[in-house]
């Protein structure tokens, strides 16, 4: 089982470098990113399923895979996405926002996944960590863009 995860600090009170975001917008921008991962990954095709008051269902086409995933929303906390045991691959994530003194946000990044085996030397599975660090943190430059530009706010992201 590869299992890793990594932090990202989103603001921070005493930085006046680091733009200003609320609670409420990283968490907005987190769901949007779920919700819609094209936005963020243009190898990615995404369609949702079912939803329901605490989160939904989504299928991922990943090239020609298609994943099923179940999110699980827990409001402002924390997103829950996982595959299931029953498709080609076994993956699940938990993006969970802390938030230490009032104002200083970060975001965990929680992966687990089956791994993947290592070929002709290339060790595959540090490779996914390291575009998994990557597009995190891209999202969240993308987030704070969108926050800085005033988002959310009725009918811009939530669709």
């Amino acid at each position: 089982m590869l299992e890793f995860q990594h932090i990202i600090e989103v603001t921070a009170p005493a930085d006046r470098r680091m733009a200003h975001m609320t609670r409420q917008q990283l968490w907005e921008g987190l769901v949007f990113r779920t919700r819609y991962p094209a936005q963020f990954n243009a190898a990615v095709t995404c369609r949702l399923g079912e939803t329901t008051r605490g989160g939904f269902v989504r299928f991922l086409d990943l090239g020609g895979t298609e994943l099923r995933d179940e999110v699980l929303l827990i409001d402002q906390q924390e997103i829950r996405t996982s595959t299931g045991t029953s498709q080609s691959l076994f993956a699940e994530s938990i993006t969970k926002i802390e938030e230490p003194e009032p104002g200083h946000l970060f975001v965990r990044f929680i992966y687990r996944r089956d791994p993947v085996e290592v070929e002709s030397g290339i060790d595959v599975n540090e490779y996914l960590k390291t575009a998994y660090v990557q597009s995190d943190r891209e999202a969240v430059d993308r987030i704070r863009r969108f926050a800085a530009d005033g988002l959310p706010s009725p009918g811009t992201w939530r669709q």
